[in-house]
């Protein structure tokens, strides 16, 4: 528990330090206006950079959860007896459409790439 709570007093701390110090380059940057530009030009080309290496982490990210699924599904088709298009759960009587299932798995799949690049758009300071 004294982990815990040194790490959470740690993260608020550093999140503190952080504020004041963006908040002290804000004003300087404010006061000088070639400092200004020159900074802002700097936050823009890096932004531009991280903006691009998420989205390309975030396309391969999709990318390999697609496939991985895929193989899931494939191993799951060819281990059922009889037709692969539909199965019968005895235990319900439900009919698991494979066409249904996949479409469900490939909107899951997007909404996680979704929250991963909400989640680092959320923490630019951070590379994921």
């Amino acid at each position: 528990m004294t982990t815990n709570n040194s790490t959470l007093l740690d993260t608020i701390q550093q999140g503190f330090r952080i504020t004041v110090g963006a908040t002290a380059t804000l004003v300087e940057t404010l006061q000088d206006p070639q400092k200004r530009q020159g900074t802002f030009q700097d936050l823009q080309q890096e932004w531009d950079q991280r903006a691009s290496q998420w989205a390309q982490k975030g396309t391969t990210t999709e990318t390999e959860a697609r496939q991985y699924v895929d193989q899931l599904l494939d191993q799951w088709r060819r281990s059922m007896p009889g037709p692969l298009a539909k199965t019968t759960d005895t235990a319900s009587n439900n009919i698991i459409d494979f066409a249904t299932a996949k479409k469900e798995l490939d909107r899951l799949t997007e909404e996680i790439a979704t929250l991963k690049g909400e989640l680092a758009q959320d923490r630019p300071g951070q590379e994921g």
